[in-house]
């Protein structure tokens, strides 16, 4: 490490008519809970040091950073005691222990042999004794650079052993983060809970549902403006909480971006979700994203603000490309649904002459002919012909649920479900009595009652009928679930299709729940894939199954 020369120590003494002080404080996270280092000890330690030293000192300011770690440089009082240092309105700074300048070793060994000495600042620190004025060699001893390393050092195994405790209380549920998600609280008995905040959780209702009638985010935004509801670091703040959004500025509003990070939001629907950022390391502290795959969720652990419906209807629709029209807070209804039958990509909406408006493919209006055509339809034409096709969809799943309700008033169907259940129960029975012959097999080979022949010969005999009743009883589950799937009104087919019996009107959120998409063919001819297709299949083998019991 670099040394302090005589001269620079000399210009210091030569200069100094009393000594400037300033008094700098650090307590970190990583403190915990001992005495001695909380600010108001330190702060009683360093001015006591100052009455009794002798010497002709002015306190010009005391410099505190309440919950800074001391691996980041980046302190706001830290950083103002140096901009002070730099004006020369300081010229000599008093700390506690070494660890309240730095835990990074390099920065320390910066600070106490290269800044200072360079700005003609003396350094005292009260543990070890170090005073760079009155013993300089003692800063620059190994000793201090061995304390310094030590230091950091600490901070690296404090830092694995906290996130080790942080990692196991994400595995269970519990919240760790500094502030509640929007439209929640941390309970004021277990601050590891999160509480539903009336309030604010209705904004985050109408946010979903705002969205699923069709509006932007860039709309949803506007209007959450124009009412004058608060955005949320503005809400917490309100609250009397300590809250400043990095991302925000001066005067922070709703913006897109924070509707997308709500609506993306699983702890909505009551699942703690976090892990999604981490620090790239002890000593580098800024956040970088972490693979969703790595996340910590823990299901049901809080009460949920709007249903798994919604969320799920809310995540079909952000995966959709949408285009939104200019000028305009709303989104094309049929945005994100519309495909070519050939070439396959999303279908453009077009106005023509500010009278109709057609869908037409995109490779054909951004590439010609000679890659792919028209395929265009009017979009008074598609809605009309989608909306036909739901409702045909919705009269058959009504004709199904008759027909299911029916087979279930049947007494036999209780009756082959139990048979089945029984003759599971029997094959499993059997299967295991096989695996006690083949462990006992094993003991008489040992024991000398039958030959290595004999072995081979009785081993393949109960691996044969082993194998065989596997497939008897996979064959018999199979068929006893086909007995029981469809049979009631949590068949999603049925659930969902079964709520628009009354449909005069398409929105964004029907065809969400009920849609995949829309495939426009070149002669204009519409396919249309509907969701839940295993259901239906389901339900329809049911029916099929059961056909017998219907009169």
């Amino acid at each position: 490490m670099a040394r302090v020369s005589r001269t620079q120590t000399n210009v210091i003494k030569k200069q100094v008519n009393g000594w400037r002080v300033a008094i700098y404080i650090r307590l970190s996270r990583d403190d915990g809970n001992i005495e001695s280092y909380s600010v108001k000890n330190q702060r009683e330690m360093l001015l006591d040091y100052v009455d009794r030293c002798g010497e002709d000192m002015e306190i010009v300011d005391i410099y505190i950073d309440d919950g800074f770690t001391g691996t980041d440089s980046d302190r706001d009082a830290f950083q103002r005691m140096l901009d002070d240092l730099k004006r020369k309105r300081a010229n000599c700074v008093i700390i506690k222990d070494l660890s309240r300048l730095s835990r990074n070793y390099v920065e320390a060994g910066h600070y106490i042999e290269m800044l200072f000495p360079i700005l003609d600042v003396r350094f005292i620190c009260l543990d070890p004794e170090l005073d760079s004025f009155k013993h300089p060699e003692t800063v620059n001893s190994m000793m201090i650079a061995m304390l310094n390393v030590f230091n950091e050092d600490f901070c690296r195994q404090t830092s694995a052993k906290v996130r080790k405790v942080f990692d196991l209380k994400r595995q269970k549920g519990e919240f760790i983060g500094g502030f509640a998600p929007y439209g929640y609280q941390k309970d004021p008995e277990n601050k590891n809970k999160l509480l539903v905040d009336d309030e604010a959780a209705d904004v985050v209702r109408n946010i979903f549902q705002w969205f699923m009638d069709g509006m932007s985010k860039y709309g949803i935004c506007q209007k959450l403006n124009r009412l004058g509801v608060l955005c949320p670091s503005l809400y917490k703040q309100s609250k009397g909480q300590q809250y400043k959004n990095p991302h925000s500025n001066d005067n922070p509003v709703w913006s897109a971006r924070t509707i997308d990070s709500i609506l993306h939001n699983q702890s909505y629907i009551g699942d703690m979700v976090q892990g999604r950022y981490r620090i790239k390391s002890y000593k580098i502290h800024t956040q970088i994203c972490v693979p969703a795959d790595d996340w910590f969720i823990v299901e049901g652990t809080h009460e949920p603000i709007v249903s798994e419906e919604v969320f799920d209807t809310v995540q079909n629709l952000l995966k959709r490309d949408t285009r939104v029209a200019p000028k305009q807070d709303k989104i094309y209804l049929f945005s994100g649904f519309m495909r070519c039958a050939d070439c396959g990509r999303a279908m453009r909406h077009q106005t023509v002459r500010g009278k109709h408006t057609y869908y037409l493919c995109r490779t054909y209006k951004d590439r010609g002919k000679e890659l792919c055509t028209k395929h265009t339809i009017r979009e008074d034409n598609l809605y009309l012909a989608v909306l036909t096709a739901i409702q045909k969809q919705v009269a058959i799943a009504v004709s199904m649920a008759d027909m299911v309700s029916e087979i279930n008033k049947a007494p036999t169907v209780e009756r082959d479900s139990r048979r089945l259940v029984d003759a599971i129960e029997c094959k499993q029975n059997e299967l295991n009595k096989i695996k006690r012959y083949k462990t006992n097999l094993f003991g008489s080979l040992q024991d000398g009652d039958i030959t290595k022949e004999e072995f081979r010969d009785m081993k393949a005999e109960f691996d044969k009928k082993s194998e065989s009743l596997q497939e008897s009883i996979v064959a018999l589950e199979k068929e006893y679930q086909k007995s029981i799937c469809g049979v009631n009104e949590k068949n999603q087919f049925l659930a969902h299709f079964m709520k628009y019996q009354n449909i005069t009107e398409l929105k964004r959120e029907i065809l969400a729940k009920l849609i995949e998409n829309i495939y426009v063919q070149e002669n204009g001819n519409i396919v249309i894939r509907f969701r839940f297709a295993d259901e239906y299949r389901l339900a329809a083998e049911f029916i099929e199954n059961n056909e017998r019991l219907l009169a």
